[in-house]
């Protein structure tokens, strides 16, 4: 009898063996292939970084950080950059039961520039699909790590946080010679900071003259740019007053503790959602920790330029 036209049953196994060694392959690469993203983690062996199939918000797999315990970690990417340029950042973003060690603002689901304590809004909690945004000025720099983070530059996070459909903008440079500004003058600071081991609360409160100061100081901007442009400038602005007191404070070891965008956040978001302003300042009271007291000086933050 002629055996050539006949496949073995040993060849058959050999040949669905070699099959199922292929697609385990390929689900292994696809869910842990992070293509040219990074990943870093503060603490090891308390963090998962995979792909996920089942929970997509468009046609492609998203990218899942699942801190079993609390810690800061992300994926991220160096790109290029124009030096003194604005740019613009977004994701989608969904979380399950993500918390944070101290309770900061400042943690959670976010975007980052690593290195730096320049971030998002960060999704804490339970949320579906969501789209967060970062714009950030690059400033000096030619290239930036863009990263997408369950944690934070000052906090740990717990929970499990989906990525999808990242984009980067370039900003264009506004022309427009009417600037329309925001002001935000936080009258209290109630926040607990570390020092030498031991938490101390920083508890400080506007004065109605310093309320009366930064309004006049805004009218004084307001009249001497007109002028210096010769009435080519105009600039109008608005003064929001916030009694909700401060409750972060940002520290690194070149500034110590200081008043960074993302304390400033949870506080000032609800009104950048109803209104576009080209340029914003915030004003806070400062204080001397060393010498235990607070200090007459305001801290002017610039959080946005030229409407981007």
């Amino acid at each position: 009898m002629n055996n050539r036209g006949k496949i073995s049953l040993k060849t058959i196994i050999y040949i669905i063996v070699i099959i199922i060694l292929i697609l385990i392959a390929r689900y292994i690469y696809c869910k842990y292939n992070f293509y040219d993203y990074e990943k870093g983690v503060r603490e090891g062996n308390k963090t998962s970084f995979t792909r996920d199939s089942n929970v997509v918000c468009s046609d492609m797999d998203s990218y899942k950080i699942e801190n079993k315990e609390y810690n800061d970690a992300m994926f991220y990417k160096n790109i290029q950059v124009l030096p003194n340029t604005a740019y613009k950042v977004s994701c989608m973003v969904k979380t399950d039961k993500v918390t944070n060690l101290e309770n900061k603002y400042t943690g959670g689901a976010q975007i980052s520039i690593n290195n730096t304590t320049e971030c998002s809004k960060a999704i804490t909690g339970t949320s579906d699909w969501t789209e967060i945004t970062l714009m950030f000025n690059s400033n000096s720099r030619t290239n930036v790590e863009i990263g997408f983070r369950l944690g934070g530059y000052n906090e740990y996070s717990k929970g499990t946080a989906w990525f999808s459909d990242f984009k980067i903008e370039e900003g264009t440079i506004d022309t427009d010679e009417n600037w329309h500004m925001a002001c935000f003058i936080i009258e209290n600071i109630d926040a607990n900071i570390e020092e030498n081991g031991i938490t101390k609360n920083v508890n400080l409160e506007m004065s109605y003259d310093d309320i009366s100061t930064i309004k006049n100081n805004m009218k004084r901007l307001q009249d001497t740019i007109t002028e210096i442009s010769g009435n080519n400038i105009t600039i109008t602005y608005d003064i929001i007053e916030i009694k909700e007191p401060l409750k972060t404070l940002t520290y690194d070891e070149k500034n110590e503790y200081y008043v960074a965008p993302g304390d400033v956040n949870p506080l000032i978001g609800k009104y950048l959602d109803k209104e576009e302003y080209d340029y914003i300042y915030v004003a806070v009271r400062l204080g001397d920790l060393n010498k235990s007291k607070d200090v007459l000086v305001h801290d002017w933050i610039g959080l946005r330029l030229n409407g981007i």
